[in-house]
């Protein structure tokens, strides 16, 4: 009987196999990004990036080209450009979406890949600075394609100055009433793609940039640090190029209800990689003045940061989530009230452990 009962069942998987038609490479366009641009009316033009499998005279290769088309929702214009493809298209191996910035200060909330089972959570977000379409369909002179090009380019500057992101991340602080989101802003410069800043959100808008000089401070105080690097220009015409090697950042809130205050402490450690000076540090007692400088600096730059994110009222470091986590009947609404006079203390302690200073 039970040898029975594994036939059928066999037989019944081999059936099921058969009727599912088997994809190569070869025979489908596989989605790597799709990106949304502002058009005329109540549309947008949804760009797509295809890697198209083509056999060459080394073995194979995978090119990049793109598909576009005009309409007024994400899966309307999927459906227009499927009608439109030679071969059916593949959405399981999604890289990247993009945002054109003309849209995004609209609002990204039609397009964003809310309950597409098909899409991965650590598929990357970004803004781009311009066109979409221009971007996608540029010219990079790299063996690979374009949404693979975006991908490293990010996962090896948020090994360094770039918070980390991604689609779930973006979508944890979207429907936060704690924190605002925040992705990438790229940009097409000549034959490259570079990082351009940071896109602030005020749900699903875009608001507010920050610049790339920026970065790290600001990745310095929304997560622990392992490596980054930092350019500060300070008095006397001094010019420093710092490089961490980690950073720990801790928020202390008290009075959340009644009189908030707020202080972030983050202790750093770094070597310098540069100075120009006329100031000449030969001692330890040099070192730990420019140590004083340095962190002045970046408590200074710190500080305008937070006085940047209040005046958007946007929270994009997601003090309110530290907030409630430490405060036992915390209550969204009232904090609403209290958090934009509340006071900020910030205090980056900083330990330079080499440099090229010799004293």
């Amino acid at each position: 009987m039970m040898i029975k009962k594994a036939f059928i069942s066999i037989s019944y998987c081999i059936l099921l196999s058969s009727c599912i038609p088997p994809e190569t490479v070869d025979e489908v366009q596989i989605v790597e990004s799709m990106g949304y641009d502002l058009a005329e009316g109540d549309k947008f033009q949804t760009t797509v990036a295809v890697a198209i499998f083509k056999p060459s005279e080394g073995g194979s290769e995978f090119k990049s080209e793109t598909i576009d088309f005009n309409g007024t929702s994400r899966f309307g214009s999927l459906i227009d450009i499927e009608r439109s493809s030679s071969k059916p298209i593949a959405r399981g191996k999604m890289l990247a979406s993009l945002f054109g910035e003309d849209l995004s200060k609209k609002g990204i909330g039609r397009v964003l890949e809310k309950r597409d089972p098909t899409i991965g959570k650590r598929m990357d977000l970004c803004v781009i600075e311009g066109n979409v379409k221009e971007l996608l369909e540029g010219d990079y002179p790299l063996d690979q394609t374009v949404s693979r090009y975006i991908k490293e380019l990010l996962n090896q500057r948020e090994k360094r100055n770039l918070p980390n992101t991604n689609l779930h991340k973006f979508m944890y602080s979207y429907y936060s009433k704690t924190q605002d989101p925040i992705m990438p802003l790229l940009k097409k410069h000549q034959d490259k793609i570079e990082v351009s800043g940071l896109a602030l959100f005020n749900g699903d808008k875009y608001v507010d940039k920050l610049y790339p000089d920026k970065l790290l401070i600001f990745k310095m105080l929304y997560e622990n640090v392992k490596m980054g690097d930092y350019e500060a220009s300070l008095e006397n015409n001094q010019h420093v190029v710092l490089e961490t090697i980690k950073s720990n950042v801790d928020y202390k809130i008290t009075n959340s209800m009644t009189n908030p205050v707020i202080k972030i402490k983050v202790q750093m450690s770094a070597f310098v990689n540069e100075t120009v000076s006329s100031v000449e540090y030969h001692t330890k007692s040099d070192i730990e003045k420019l140590e004083r400088l340095l962190e002045k600096d970046l408590t200074e730059k710190g500080q305008q940061m937070i006085k940047q994110f209040k005046e958007q009222e946007i929270d994009p470091l997601g003090i309110a989530d530290r907030a409630r986590s430490q405060t036992r009947g915390w209550k969204s609404d009232k904090w609403e009230q209290l958090y934009p006079n509340a006071p900020v203390q910030i205090n980056f302690t900083l330990d330079i452990i080499e440099s090229g200073i010799s004293y």
